[in-house]
C-alpha cells in the first residue's frame, strides 16, 4: 500500500512537472513569436525609412522601387499584419501611384482606428486626396519583365474547343497552363473583366493543321521584340517617342490579347500594352499573320 502510494505521488509529481513545463514551453514561444514579429516589424520599418529617403531623393530611381516593391511582397504575405505595417503597405502604395490600394488599407482601418491611428491615416488620406489621379507616376516592378522567359509550348491537347451560337469556335487553353508568355510578357490566363478566358476564335472548326499553327503562332508571338522595336522606330504614328529600345521593351505590360482565325487560317492579332515610359499609355498592336501592322495609342484604354 506504501509502495502504491509513492508510486501514485511521483506519478502526480511527474504530470505536474510535465504540465509545467509546457505551459513555460508556451509562454516562451509566445514570448519568442512576439519578440520575432517585434524585430520583423523594426526591420521593416528600417528598410521602409531608407528606401523612402533612396526613392525621393533618386526621384523614383529604378533601384529605388524595386527595394519598396520587396518590402510590399514581405507585407503582403503576412498572414496576420498589424497595423503598423499594413499603414506601411498602404505608404508606399501611395509613393508608387497605387492609391486604390492605398485607399483601401485606409478605409479597413476608420473604424477601428484609435485617435494616434486615425491621425495617421487622415494624414495619409489628405495626401491622396491631393494628387491629381490623371498625372500620377505608376510605379512598376520591371525585374521579371526583363527576365528572357521560356515562349509557351502548348500541345493539341492543351485546346478546349466549343462552338458559339453563331457557328464560329471558341479556342480555349487548358486551365493547366497558367500564363501565356505574350512579348516576353507573363500573361495570366485567367478570366478578364469577369468574362470567360477565352483568347483564340475560329471562323471554322480547326483541325488538326489549324491547332499546329496555332502552336507555332503562339511560340512566335512570345518572342517577338527585335521585331516590335524596328516596327516602332520605324512607323509614324501619334503619340509615339522619338526611339524606343529594349528599356522600353522591358517596360512594356500586356493586360489582354486576342487571336481571330478566319477560314483560310489568316491570322488578325490584336495585344493592349502598356507603355511606362508614358506612364503606362495604352496602345494597341495589330499584327496580320507574322506580320505587325500598325500601332496606335489610346488613351481610353
Amino acid at each position: 500500500m506504501h509502495k502504491k502510494y509513492i508510486n501514485s505521488l511521483e506519478a502526480s509529481t511527474k504530470c505536474f512537472l510535465l504540465e509545467k513545463k509546457d505551459k513555460m514551453f508556451d509562454l516562451e514561444k509566445s514570448l519568442y513569436i512576439r519578440f520575432n514579429k517585434k524585430m520583423i516589424m523594426q526591420n521593416i520599418a528600417k528598410e521602409f525609412i531608407d528606401a523612402k529617403a533612396e526613392f525621393l531623393k533618386s526621384n523614383g530611381f529604378e533601384k529605388s522601387v524595386e527595394k519598396l516593391y520587396d518590402i510590399v511582397y514581405v507585407l503582403k504575405d503576412l498572414k496576420e499584419p498589424t497595423f503598423e505595417e499594413e499603414y506601411i503597405l498602404a505608404e508606399i502604395c501611395n509613393m508608387l501611384g497605387k492609391n486604390i490600394y492605398a485607399s483601401k488599407i485606409i478605409d479597413k482601418y476608420f473604424k477601428i482606428a484609435n485617435l494616434i491611428q486615425m491621425s495617421k491615416l487622415k494624414e495619409l488620406q489628405s495626401k491622396i486626396e491631393s494628387r491629381d489621379i490623371w498625372n500620377t507616376k505608376i510605379y512598376r516592378d520591371l525585374r521579371d519583365s526583363k527576365i528572357k522567359k521560356d515562349p509557351t509550348r502548348l500541345t493539341v491537347e492543351d485546346f478546349i474547343i466549343s462552338q458559339n451560337t453563331n457557328g464560329s469556335y471558341d479556342i480555349k487553353i487548358s486551365e493547366k497552363i497558367k500564363n501565356i508568355v505574350i512579348l516576353n510578357k507573363n500573361m495570366p490566363n485567367e478570366p478578364i473583366w469577369n468574362d470567360d478566358t477565352c483568347f483564340v476564335f475560329s471562323e471554322k472548326k480547326p483541325d488538326l493543321y489549324s491547332l499546329l499553327l496555332l502552336i507555332e503562332y503562339v511560340i512566335w508571338v512570345g518572342q517577338i521584340k527585335e521585331e516590335l522595336l524596328n516596327f516602332y522606330n520605324r512607323t509614324d504614328f501619334r503619340n509615339k517617342l522619338p526611339y524606343v529600345s529594349a528599356v522600353w521593351f522591358d517596360g512594356l505590360r500586356v493586360s489582354d490579347f486576342y487571336i481571330d482565325i478566319d477560314r483560310n487560317d489568316n491570322y488578325s492579332t490584336e495585344i493592349i500594352l502598356h507603355d511606362y515610359l508614358q506612364n503606362d499609355y495604352a496602345f494597341r498592336l495589330k499584327i496580320e499573320n507574322f506580320i505587325l501592322k500598325q500601332i496606335e495609342y489610346d488613351p481610353i484604354l
